[in-house]
Order: structure tokens, then C-alpha cells, then sequence
């Protein structure tokens, strides 16, 4: 099983806890209350990310394969999001949480009206 697919059946809000705990650390002795800290952090840094996120994964070719069908395996998105975002989230537990909360979603509708990339200089 990969990491990707062992985090697909948590729920969002369980993923966005994670993803907080993640990016700010976990402490001893996690209460609820750091839980739901978690859980806001993470989503508003995800929001935040959000069209960072969709330069990275909606222009990168591979990804362009799978915008045009409305039948791909959500799994199969999150899988190839998780391949394109490695050097983006910094470490894999990170990136594998993005690629679900991007992949639930499907990389059809997450990439709808994504911004131009940047350009190079």
C-alpha cells in the first residue's frame, strides 16, 4: 500500500489535521484542542497554497493527460500529484497528504481556472 492510498480513506477534515500536524509539529500529549489547531492550520495553509498548488500540478504535462477525462481514478490523481509536488510540500507524508485532499477532488475540477504559469526569467 502507498502512502497515498493509506491516507485515502481518512476524511478531509482528518487530512487537514494531519497535514497541520505536519507542517507545524506534533507535541506530547496531542489534545482535541490541538487536534482541531491542526485541522484549521492545515486547511487555511492548503487554501493559501491553493494557486501555488495548481501552477505546480495543472500546467506539469503529466497531469494535462488526465484534465481532458471526467473518468479517472481519483486514486490514480492523487498518485501523480503526489509524483509532481514532492520537491513543493518538502517531505513525502506532506505531499501524499496534498495529493488526496487534490486527488478527492479529481485533477479535472481542481485545475478548472487554474492561473497562468509563471513565467521563467
Amino acid at each position: 500500500m502507498t502512502m497515498v492510498e493509506s491516507y485515502w480513506n481518512k476524511t478531509d477534515e482528518e487530512l487537514y489535521a494531519l497535514l497541520g500536524a505536519e507542517l507545524l509539529g506534533d507535541g506530547l500529549g496531542l489534545s482535541p484542542e490541538d487536534e482541531e489547531s491542526h485541522r484549521k492550520f492545515g486547511k487555511k495553509w492548503f487554501t493559501s497554497k491553493h494557486d501555488e498548488l495548481q501552477r505546480r500540478i495543472c500546467h506539469d504535462e503529466k497531469a494535462q493527460s488526465f484534465l481532458g477525462t471526467t473518468s479517472t481514478d481519483r486514486v490514480i490523481d492523487a498518485v501523480t500529484v503526489y509524483e509532481l509536488i514532492g520537491d513543493f510540500a518538502g517531505d513525502a507524508k506532506t505531499a501524499a497528504l496534498i495529493a488526496v485532499l487534490v486527488g478527492r477532488v479529481g485533477l479535472g475540477t481542481f485545475c478548472r481556472n487554474a492561473p497562468a504559469p509563471e513565467p521563467s526569467l
